[in-house]
């Protein structure tokens, strides 16, 4: 009696670590890059939210291409609402085809949350060679912009490896 209850804590012991044993979800689509190893995906909005605790860390994300680099498909924006986060491919290792926009994708990389200087907008014509009445008031103009520069934040992530569903 004794070895089979030890049998059969062994056997359901072995099925239960079998059954977790894998760390990747089984998502089916077009795969591109390493295989994704984590299971659990984020959705875009919560990366957002947990930006500061996720910071240099891999991570995997779930939302919708939103869009996608038209010359040669070597970066993606993904979204899913407002929340729309920048995503490279590490070492350029893969493209995406023009047809990926709008799609739901997973995609595994190193998260990069960073404090940015935003522009305004003002007087951009001195800084790109526009039309100005002369060199003081252009630099006057440039004191202007940097006075009224916004700390924004900046989400990108570096992805070694997607899957288009």
């Amino acid at each position: 009696m004794f070895k089979q209850t030890i049998m059969l804590i062994v056997i359901v012991a072995s099925l239960g670590m079998f059954s977790c044993s894998s760390d990747t979800a089984a998502v089916t689509g077009e795969a591109y890059g390493q295989e994704l190893t984590l299971a659990e995906a984020i959705p875009v909005s919560d990366i957002f939210a947990k930006a500061n605790d996720l910071n240099g860390q891999v991570v995997r994300v779930s939302g919708t291409v939103s869009d996608l680099c038209k010359h040669k498909g070597c970066w993606m924006q993904v979204s899913d609402g407002d929340q729309v986060m920048t995503v490279r491919f590490k070492d350029e290792a893969f493209t995406l085809p023009a047809d990926a926009a709008g799609r739901r994708v997973d995609f595994e990389g190193l998260l990069i949350a960073e404090k940015i200087k935003k522009d305004s907008g003002l007087n951009s014509g001195c800084a790109e060679g526009g039309q100005h009445s002369g060199d003081a008031a252009c630099e006057s103009m440039r004191a202007e912009k940097t006075a009224q520069k916004a700390t924004d934040m900046r989400y990108t992530m570096v992805s070694t490896g997607l899957i288009l569903l």
